[in-house]
């Protein structure tokens, strides 16, 4: 962020929300209505987190703040008539991890900001937020106005919440300087009287008035909040916006001239930069902020692979090592019992990871580790042959308590693992050992060989969720991509799709269970396989649907209805964010295979003029650019020792054969440039549609 950008977010925030208790504050215009951003869940909630920080703080729809031990219940009220709950909770520009949300009582608006900053070593793994509020009466008469903050432990068991005491001895659910407590669980000017903070007091017509809090997210001694207060919230706001700008400054950039894409590509890699905490001396992926703040492998893939994607290339190395500690003596892959496709999910991400970094980056313990977690694969199958069943040359029988929903020997499960053994045969082969990348190619061939030959004895007609032909779609869907169990072009995967999208309405999200259950990111993978297939259409469908369901901060969840419930299963997802950051860095930009493909599914809009830097792949980080002006289309990209094909704008086709170097490519819309291309220009002309 430039400096004159920081100063204007300073001083807004320092204008709007003049730190302070029952003081006046100056008028000053709100920079953005929170309610009229835009939200595609029934309810208000929303996330206080950052990266490291062993918890994080939910905003429910009530806008009290719960960060799974206690509760900061907020109750504001205007001549004795209680304040409604917030209708949005907004991040600005929807994605910048700032806060906005109001509250209403008759003429008067409470207006709350807030913002998340780490604790100071040596508990930096702390997390605290400072929140600020302004009530300010709108009537033409004086109104009897009250705020009280109550701190109290949660009215139910949350799903999230893991109980490990409220901080220490002598820790009190009271705040800071209230009668003997020393180790507290907020800051106010004023001091609450125990567990409650309250005030009140007239507003006279136009009259506005601030409070400040400080809620740490663990017990906290009551001199250090009151030392951490003498920074002022306008200062935590600029120095939060410049930290998260830094942050994803030092990723590639897209450029699309599409703000609402831009938007929610940054707030996707928010989530993902914040999902993640130390375990020791390791730095780990979770599977959320919030109810899923755990290790899972199924959704810490996923997360690493697409911060390698999105230039976060070191984060991307040091979460790999985290997840490297979850291999089992034995060689297996294993964060949640039951789950074998952590197996092969692990070596894929190794090599998402490593094989978009220097050569070297990837060490001999990684390789020694991704070894022996073919061995795994490898004896596992071994021992399957020798048993009766009609599918032992694939993976053992699981229970992976997950979305399958069933005990069976899942597809999915040998999918990932064929993925996962081609990965280790690129890494190896970079690395120089050629021999064992040999090896374990001839296996993943064999595999797929063996893949293949029980899709024709399940007697299914496309890609079934297990070998026994029971459960729900899961793992079964990343068959053709990123596993390239099946090749693009295979009629199983045109068909599995027709299947799920039929039974969805159409492509998009996928439906889970019933026709009223929406899942985020577990149909995504079909939409960069209808890309490779040059189904244009469909893609687009599903990165629309992933650009619709997200909340006012640009966050998605994972499941919810038609009518945008989420239950207990809270935003945002990392997951889902994963699946919008890979669906659109693979729209413009896809190198998972010996071409390097360009504008695959690039949207019109994107073409008015493109630019993307720094993107990580194979070849080096590239640079990419691409424009159709009136009947002309071109590109301009990094040079790479390989092929790179070229998608025209859509709804075009060439207008003529293209000139040498350049060669027409194998669909209509597609161009081929030949390695050490620069740039493309050709001429297209409109498709009847």
């Amino acid at each position: 962020m430039s400096a004159r950008r920081i100063t204007a977010h300073a001083g807004l925030a320092l204008a709007l929300f003049a730190a302070g208790c029952a003081r006046p504050a100056a008028h000053a215009p709100a920079a953005f209505d929170p309610d009229s951003v835009p939200d595609a869940y029934a309810r208000a909630s929303a996330v206080l987190e950052w990266p490291g920080a062993t918890r994080a703080f939910e905003i429910d729809e009530q806008g009290a703040l719960f960060n799974g031990l206690w509760r900061v219940a907020i109750a504001p009220a205007a001549d004795g008539v209680p304040a409604t709950p917030p209708r949005r909770i907004a991040a600005l520009d929807r994605w910048r991890p700032v806060l906005r949300w109001n509250r209403r009582a008759g003429d008067v608006l409470w207006e709350f900001e807030a913002v998340a900053f780490p604790e100071p070593p040596p508990r930096d793994t702390g997390l605290v937020v400072s929140l600020l509020v302004r009530e300010r009466n709108l009537g033409a008469t004086p109104r009897a106005v009250s705020l009280e903050l109550a701190l109290a432990p949660p009215p139910r068991p949350r799903p999230f919440a893991v109980w490990d005491g409220y901080g220490g001895p002598g820790a009190a659910l009271a705040w800071a300087g209230a009668p003997h407590a020393d180790t507290v669980l907020g800051w106010a000017e004023g001091a609450g009287e125990g567990a409650t903070w309250l005030w009140r007091g007239t507003l006279a017509p136009g009259e506005a008035r601030t409070h400040r809090f400080l809620l740490p997210a663990y017990a906290s001694a009551a001199r250090a909040l009151a030392r951490w207060a003498r920074v002022s919230h306008a200062r935590r706001v600029a120095d939060a916006l410049a930290q998260w700008d830094r942050w994803l400054g030092e990723g590639a950039t897209f450029s699309l001239g599409d703000p609402a894409t831009e938007a929610a590509l940054r707030a996707a890699n928010v989530v993902l930069l914040a999902c993640r905490e130390r375990r020791g001396a390791r730095w780990v992926p979770l599977g959320g902020p919030l109810q899923y703040r755990d290790v899972w492998l199924r959704d810490g893939a996923r997360l690493v692979a697409a911060l390698a994607i999105s230039g976060h290339g070191e984060i991307a190395r040091e979460l790999v090592a985290g997840l490297a500690d979850f291999q089992w003596p034995n060689g297996a892959f294993l964060s949640q019992r039951g789950q074998l496709d952590g197996t092969g999910q692990a070596l894929w991400a190794f090599e998402q990871v490593f094989g978009r970094a220097p050569a070297s980056a990837a060490s001999d313990t990684l390789l020694e580790s991704g070894l022996r977690a073919w061995r795994w694969l490898e004896r596992q199958r071994t021992e399957g042959r020798a048993g009766p069943g009609r599918f032992g040359a694939l993976l053992p029988f699981a229970d992976p308590r997950d979305g399958e929903l069933v005990r069976a020997q899942l597809v999915g499960d040998d999918a990932w693992a064929i993925a996962g053994e081609r990965g280790l045969a690129q890494l190896l082969r970079r690395g120089g050992r050629a021999r064992e990348a040999d090896s374990v190619a001839a296996s993943a061939d064999a595999y797929d060989a063996d893949f293949r030959a029980a899709l024709e004895r399940s007697g299914s007609a496309d890609v079934p969720p297990s070998w026994q032909g029971v459960g729900r779609d899961w793992g079964n869907l990343a068959a053709g991509w990123p596993c390239g169990a099946l090749a693009t072009d295979d009629p199983r995967l045109a068909r599995l799709a027709r299947r799920v999208w039929a039974f969805s309405g159409g492509a998009g999200l996928v439906h889970y269970g019933s026709r009223d259950s929406l899942h985020a990111y577990l149909g995504a993978d079909l939409g960069t396989w209808a890309l490779l297939a040059g189904r244009r259409a469909p893609a687009d469908s599903v990165l629309a649907a992933l650009l619709e369901w997200r909340d006012a901060t640009g966050a998605a969840g994972e499941l919810f209805s038609l009518a945008g419930n989420f239950g207990d299963n809270l935003p945002p997802h990392p997951t889902s964010a994963a699946a919008l950051v890979t669906l659109v860095r693979n729209a413009v930009l896809f190198d998972d295979a010996d071409t390097l493909r360009l504008t695959l599914g690039a949207r019109e809009r994107w073409w008015r003029g493109a630019r993307i830097a720094r993107a990580p792949t194979w070849w080096g980080p590239l640079d990419i650019a691409f424009e159709r002006r009136r009947d002309e289309a071109s590109w301009s990209w990094t040079t790479v020792p390989v092929w790179t094909a070229l998608t025209l704008p859509p709804g075009t086709r060439l207008a003529a054969p293209p000139a040498p170097p350049l060669r027409a490519g194998g669909r209509p819309d597609v161009v081929l440039a030949p390695p050490g291309t620069r740039e493309a220009h050709v001429r297209v002309v409109a498709v009847a549609r």
